[in-house]
């Protein structure tokens, strides 16, 4: 049951979760991230997110400076991060870092 406490005053809900998402509660001892969806104001489901994550063995990785570069055969995707009280301006990192990935995109296209 999980118990809220506002200004002396508990509401209590019932929440249903599968028998998968019980047992791994029980077993790894860890969080579990979803959703709960509220069928009435005191009962509940619990949706577990799907968490998993598998590498591809077709991608090809580029680390950069801020980020990373990833190339597939279907796609291509750029992740950059960079944090505002860092010493570069973040257009010139954007800027600086795409050509860096392009050269790598145009190098891998000769590959794939």
């Amino acid at each position: 049951m999980l118990s809220l406490t506002k200004t002396n005053r508990i509401m209590e809900i019932k929440l249903q979760v599968s028998d998968a998402v019980y047992a791994q509660l029980l077993n790894k001892n860890k969080r579990i991230q979803g959703t709960l969806a509220l069928a009435s104001p005191t009962e509940g489901n619990f949706n577990a997110h799907n968490k998993t994550w598998r590498p591809n063995p077709d991608a090809r990785y580029m680390k950069l400076p801020h980020g990373r570069i990833t190339v597939t055969e279907e796609k291509v995707r750029m992740h950059l991060l960079i944090k505002r009280d860092e010493y570069i301006i973040p257009a010139q990192a954007i800027e600086a870092e795409s050509n860096l990935a392009s050269n790598f995109v145009e190098f891998m296209e000769e590959l794939l």
